[in-house]
């Protein structure tokens, strides 16, 4: 105290940090961190609660098919990220049928964006046990009926990264349609359904360091084949214009489809037209050339007839003429061909009288 020129507290130039408040919650930095904070707690409740009846995800594994660190396919996910329970979702999409039929306000707790079950596609976690817990309001139990309850933790199954906490940015895989499916439903058999059914049931949620790490195609034969435009991308936060670039590329791609979709019906309502229009043409040839060919067999019937009843008269005069003497002499001419004409006369005139 004293002999250091004294300051005066009122005088903010003196003070650090005056003017500036940097150490106030008000600083931009400060708004920014709050910001990520929320983001952040954001996504953790959009991949650990329904985003429609808002109850905990339940990551059990699934025991129906031997695999005890993947989650159950009871979990699907639309096209912006969010989690459904898939019983919530199919009772969404009924609601929202009979509402359209009753002529209601549709108050739809899925969104416009989702058009059935066609746009959601089950989730299947790689699951970490972490430390039981004794109480809580955790519904991850194991069943025992005794209050010890396990927790699972959605993880990385290539980084390890946990997924659930909204630090760790992932996608959900979705497999492209294979054509081999439709052979199957026609009883097909098919070589490669072990493979098949082992990909089906298998972790298809990662993150995005491990695609980064092991590249689209090296991530095929672990995860079977798909587009990198159909990766979905688990709760997408609204900063720096991640989630609205993510819709407008749906809504690009639904309005793609809705345009597909008419093309295909003109294309076949024009082949429909084609078809109908080739076989009246068809009908109209077959007519024309058909009345030519029997005017000409009438014509050629009745030439026939006047040619036979020409052939009958020249018999019958034939035989009149062999019968008749006077006729033969005068028709013949099969014995005399050099007569003369006096001989023709005195001949006529002899039989004459």
């Amino acid at each position: 105290m004293g002999g250091d020129g004294g300051t005066i507290s009122s005088n903010r130039t003196y003070l650090r940090g005056a003017g500036k408040a940097c150490h106030t919650a008000d600083h931009p930095s400060n708004a920014a961190k709050r910001a990520k904070l929320e983001d952040t707690e954001q996504a953790r409740l959009i991949l650990t609660t329904c985003a429609i009846s808002g109850a905990v995800l339940d990551l059990t594994p699934s025991k129906r098919h031997g695999n005890n660190s993947c989650s159950s396919a009871d979990i699907v996910v639309c096209p912006y990220g969010k989690l459904y329970k898939r019983e919530e979702a199919l009772e969404a999409l009924l609601r929202r049928s009979q509402q359209i039929n009753n002529s209601s306000n549709v108050n739809d707790a899925l969104g416009s964006h989702v058009r059935g079950m066609k746009d959601l596609h089950p989730v299947r976690c790689y699951v970490t046990t972490a430390a039981p817990s004794n109480g809580g309001n955790n519904n991850n139990n194991n069943g025992n009926g005794k209050g010890t309850m396990a927790r699972y933790t959605a993880t990385c199954p290539i980084t390890s990264g946990e997924i659930g906490s909204g630090n760790v940015p992932s996608f959900v895989i979705v497999r492209s349609k294979n054509p081999k499916s439709k052979d199957k439903k026609k009883g097909s058999p098919s070589n490669d359904n072990d493979e098949t059914d082992g990909i089906e049931f298998s972790p298809n949620v990662i993150s995005e360091r491990a695609i980064k790490e092991m590249g689209i195609e090296g991530l095929q034969s672990e995860y079977g084949p798909f587009e990198e435009r159909n990766m979905i991308r688990l709760a997408p936060p609204k900063a720096g214009g991640v989630f609205a670039e993510i819709q407008r590329k749906w809504e690009a791609r639904v309005e793609e489809e809705h345009v597909a979709k008419m093309q295909k019906k003109k294309d076949k309502k024009r082949k429909r037209g084609t078809t109908k229009e080739e076989v009246s043409a068809k009908k109209k040839s077959e007519t024309k050339t058909s009345l030519p060919i029997v005017a000409a067999a009438a014509s050629a019937s009745i030439q026939g007839k006047k040619t036979s009843v020409a052939d009958e008269a020249r018999s019958n005069i034939q035989k009149k003429v062999a019968n008749n003497s006077v006729l033969s002499s005068l028709f013949g001419g099969a014995g005399k061909k050099n007569q003369t004409e006096k001989e023709k006369r005195d001949a006529l005139f002899t039989r004459n009288c």
